[in-house]
């Protein structure tokens, strides 16, 4: 009996030993299974995350530049009567094409026209008085040379004759021959004076008048288009208020601001790309006229230059006073072939494109790149144009809010994409 319990006590025992190693073997099945199944599942999702996109090879420009923000000016020029007075006619209209002498307007003249009169009859008045003053110095002249040479005749007769005069009245016939030449001499300065001098006073007013006269026609001092006119016929104006605004030779100009870190890859001739707010699908091309050598501050402290720019082309769409973006050009490579710079990939060192062929297969194929701008790479060798190139990138995944929407995640790296599309190429 003894013996029936021990062999029942051992068999209950290893059945018992048996079972839990069983037990152990299935949790170790289970869990390499579900592990299995997890690093599968999230090896799935790591490649539906890969998407793919296409671009096709295109000809372009590829240009690296030093950006900054500005405004668009004109070249304008203000005008204004030199004179006050009330506008009799305006001959133009804003928007109105004027060449350089074109008359913009006039003033009613009557009483300009009344004071250069005036100074004509005064300056007539003048000349007949100095005439006559002239003629009467001239005929004093005349009388007095008479009486010198009359003097001159008398005293080198007594001189030749001396005896017959005593020294007294040879010596009163010379100081009285003396005083005479002296008199005479006198005359002539005066009278060259009197004739050089002439009517400077009257012929001033004369010539004062006129200005004011020609002030009251306003001409166009440049070509160029009629930006603003400040009045109306009929109304009056002062010597000092601004009538009329034109923008000249059609002349546009975009200024910024450079800081001193940048200052100095910005030179006079260079070439520039500007672009307006108001019309973000057109770029203008420009070069750089002006860097000014004085430095300003702002009220951060910080130092920078004012830099003006020439727009060669700007067309009617420019407008006085746009804000600009300014790119001035460091390099450029124009007209080649450009894939996006995530298109190419160095694969066993060499750099290798994905292509669609004729089937619509994804291929891989050896290009040579050269450019970029960190957006777009030039093709040198192994593309051409209108070729479809495909490359990866990251699709961001969705998850479930507690709202039960679904939200996309953000801040995904642009390169977890590409390192994927690597590993799976090779």
């Amino acid at each position: 009996m003894k013996i029936i319990k021990d062999w029942g006590l051992k068999a209950f025992t290893g059945f018992k030993t048996k079972r839990r190693l069983g037990m152990v073997l299935l949790l170790a099945v289970i869990l390499v299974g579900g592990a299995a199944f997890w690093f599968q599942k999230q090896n799935k999702d790591a490649i539906a995350q890969v998407q793919y996109e296409e671009a096709q090879v295109k000809r372009e420009d590829i240009v690296i530049g030093l950006d900054s923000d500005g405004n668009i000016e004109f070249s304008k020029v203000t005008l204004r009567f030199g004179v006050r007075g009330t506008i009799a006619e305006i001959l133009v209209s804003e928007g109105d094409t004027v060449k350089k002498g074109d008359i913009i307007a006039r003033l009613d003249d009557r009483d300009y026209q009344d004071q250069y009169q005036l100074a004509l009859a005064k300056l007539q008045d003048a000349q007949d008085q100095d005439t006559t003053s002239l003629l009467d110095r001239e005929l004093s002249i005349k009388s007095t040379e008479t009486e010198l040479e009359k003097l001159r005749d008398e005293y080198k007769e007594m001189e030749t004759i001396s005896e017959a005069y005593s020294a007294n009245e040879l010596k009163m016939k010379k100081l009285e021959l003396e005083n005479k030449e002296v008199e005479y001499k006198n005359l002539l300065k005066k009278y060259e004076l009197d004739k050089s001098k002439g009517i400077s006073q009257d012929q001033l007013q004369v010539d004062m008048a006129k200005e004011d006269l020609e002030d009251t026609i306003l001409y166009a001092p440049v070509s160029g288009v009629i930006l603003g006119l400040a009045n109306k016929a009929g109304e009056s104006l002062i010597d000092e208020d601004d009538f009329a605004t034109i923008h000249e030779n059609n002349a546009v100009k975009a200024t910024t601001k450079v800081i001193e870190y940048d200052i100095g890859q910005i030179k006079v001739g260079q070439k520039v790309y500007v672009t307006v707010e108001a019309i973000p699908d057109k770029k203008f091309t420009g070069k750089v006229s002006k860097v000014n050598a004085l430095a300003a501050e702002d009220s951060s402290g910080l130092v920078n230059y004012s830099v003006e720019i020439d727009i060669d082309d700007p067309g009617p769409e420019l407008k006085d006073g746009m804000t600009a973006s300014v790119s001035f050009v460091l390099k450029e490579v124009k007209d080649c072939l450009t894939v996006p710079y995530k298109a190419v990939k160095m694969v066993n060192g060499k750099q290798v494109v994905t292509v669609l062929d004729g089937k619509g297969q994804q291929v891989q194929r050896q290009v040579k790149a050269g450019f970029t701008d960190g957006t777009s790479v030039e093709i040198l060798e192994g593309l051409r144009v209108n070729e479809t190139v495909v490359y990866p990138r990251a699709v961001t995944p969705k998850t479930t809010t507690s709202s039960g929407r679904t939200s996309t995640q953000s801040g995904m790296p642009a390169s977890t994409s590409n390192e994927v599309f690597i590993q799976r190429s090779r």
